[in-house]
């Protein structure tokens, strides 16, 4: 409905201007003319064509439901109807803007869209300092220029002269010379350029309030019983807001332009994940949001909304109850473990804060030659960070070499409603023992079966890009989605590595409205991950360094 009545206006703005510049009904006119002095007309001319101009502008906040749009745009709409009368008795017009306005005004729940309070109040202050600099302007340039205009200057004058300059009619000056000729065409830009300027800042959307600790240690709570999603826990750390519902329900999200990140499914009960979508959906319709929900695995509740699902990877599930060494396809991981073994690696797990305190220096010191040796910055939203490690809920697997020095680490995510873990964290030295992440991540497992724990899940790995000079589809634009990121143009290699485990493949996706949003949501979630000063050197670097697949399938050797 909303993009309906945007390209309304647009074509009957159009056409407007259109008429109201080439058209001129002969009869009508002069019927006005008996009633009206001809600069009223003039000036209903005038209007017609700055009203059209208006509602060109008001078009963008319709098509996203502004509030403030919709308000003005039935101004203009009836502004727009006096003129088309005034101008030369053009009923047709006057018709169908009435009926546009008409139309507007019955569908108006579809137009409640928030505008960020404190754009809206610098909007309005742009929008009278605008006026205020206009008439200064005119003013001074006037006062100036006084010998090189004609009638002499005067202060009624002069603004008489401004408001004829916007309204687009002859000022009262007559310019003696070029410079001041320069001056009576620079009247009316100045003032449209302030007050676009403003009205841009009215239409700007709402902000999304930032999550507070309080916020924080309730989701937290939450999450320890209704923890399902695999990549839920990290709403605590990568999401920078919440939504709530009914007290114990939430979606995690962050929000990037104008898109409306969540991370994972909503964290709330099966049964209510669609409502709790739908709830969220509708929340960030009110505050011109575009809602997106990233790596969710169930389809169902978002295909009964009407929602577009886009694969974007598999997850890999391991049932720890069955998995063991034996058979030829766990050749790699019991050669890595006994390998591992022989050198003399010691495994140690525990909960995250209490071995981070004890090994501070040497788990940064892994993690900085890691992120080196993959010539890649530090990614969040969807992915930790070291400063995810000080959550006690996180566990945390660390593998000393032979001689007591750090040689990789791993960090579990929990997923309570699962009985699950999630892989989080998987960093290894370059110079650290040869199969040391398998044999980690191997001894990781057994923890897991230990503690209760009925499944890990290994991550999800993006949809592999067949090749670097893909251009065809979805593949080419999720490729340019990341920037040619390290992390996803080794999805192949991830892919060969999670193999070796003996995982189950699960499709995971991304929830957007349409698929006209894709573009704006991909944005967004390059935006999300990469640290905002990074973005740019990050495209750059990976455009300009060549290409080293060894480099990184030894990396997870």
């Amino acid at each position: 409905m909303r993009w309906f009545f945007a390209g309304l206006l647009v074509v009957s703005a159009v056409l407007d201007i259109v008429n109201t510049l080439l058209v001129q009904h002969q009869t009508r006119s002069q019927v006005l003319e008996t009633l009206l002095p001809a600069s009223v007309t003039l000036g209903g001319r005038t209007g017609a064509v700055l009203s059209g101009l208006a509602l060109l502008l008001l078009a963008g906040g319709i098509a996203r439901g502004k509030r403030v749009a919709f308000r003005l745009t039935l101004i203009v709409l009836g502004a727009t109807i006096g003129f088309e009368l005034i101008k030369d008795l053009d009923f047709e017009a006057a018709a169908l803007f009435g009926w546009i306005l008409f139309g507007l005004w019955w569908f108006r729940h579809h137009f409640d869209a928030d505008s960020d309070p404190s754009r809206m109040r610098w909007g309005l202050v742009v929008l009278g300092v605008g006026l205020l600099s206009a008439v200064i302007y005119a003013l001074a340039g006037a006062a100036i220029l006084e010998n090189e205009l004609a009638p002499e200057f005067g202060i009624v004058r002069t603004l008489e002269s401004l408001l004829a300059a916007l309204a687009g009619s002859p000022t009262t000056y007559r310019a003696l010379t070029e410079r001041a000729n320069w001056f009576l065409t620079t009247l009316p830009i100045v003032s449209y350029a302030l007050i676009i300027v403003a009205l841009t800042q009215l239409l700007r959307p709402v902000l999304a309030p930032r999550a507070a600790a309080a916020d924080r240690e309730r989701l937290h709570r939450l999450l320890r019983e209704r923890g399902r999603n695999y990549i839920s826990h990290l709403a605590v750390h990568g999401a920078s807001s919440y939504h709530w519902l009914d007290g114990d329900e939430c979606v995690a999200f962050t929000l990037r332009g104008r898109t409306a990140l969540a991370l994972g499914d909503p964290i709330a009960s099966p049964d209510r994940v669609a409502t709790a979508a739908r709830d969220f959906i509708s929340y960030c319709d009110r505050q011109d949001w575009i809602p997106a929900f990233y790596q969710v695995d169930d389809r169902e509740p978002y295909r009964s909304l009407g929602l577009t699902l886009v694969p974007i990877g598999g997850e890999a599930i391991v049932q720890v109850a069955g998995f063991d060494l034996s058979g030829k396809k766990r050749a790699d991981l019991r050669y890595a473990l006994h390998r591992s073994e022989k050198n003399g690696v010691r495994f140690v797990f525990g909960p995250a804060p209490s071995l981070v305190a004890e090994h501070a220096e040497e788990l940064h010191r892994v993690s900085g030659k890691w992120l080196e040796s993959h010539n890649s910055p530090e990614l969040g939203y969807s992915l930790g960070t070291l400063a995810t490690l000080a959550d006690p809920d996180i566990v945390v697997g660390l593998a000393f070499g032979g001689d007591g020095r750090l040689d990789a680490f791993v960090s579990w995510l929990p997923v309570p409603m699962r009985r699950a873990w999630t892989l989080d964290l998987m960093r290894r030295s370059p110079d650290g023992s040869y199969g040391v992440i398998e044999a980690l991540i191997v001894r990781s497992i057994e923890e897991a079966r230990s503690r209760g724990i009925t499944e890990v899940s290994l991550g999800m790995t993006p949809r592999i890009i067949t090749s670097p000079d893909a251009a065809h589809g979805f593949e080419s634009a999720w490729r340019a989605m990341y920037w040619g990121l390290d992390r996803f143009q080794r999805s192949r290699t991830l892919h060969r590595f999670k193999e070796k485990f003996g995982p189950r493949w699960e499709d995971r996706f991304l929830v957007v409205p349409s698929m006209s949003t894709l573009p704006e949501v991909m944005v967004a979630l390059v935006r999300a991950h990469v640290p905002p000063l990074s973005v740019t050197a990050t495209w750059l670097r990976s455009r300009l360094s060549p290409r080293r697949p060894a480099a990184g399938r030894r990396a997870l050797a």
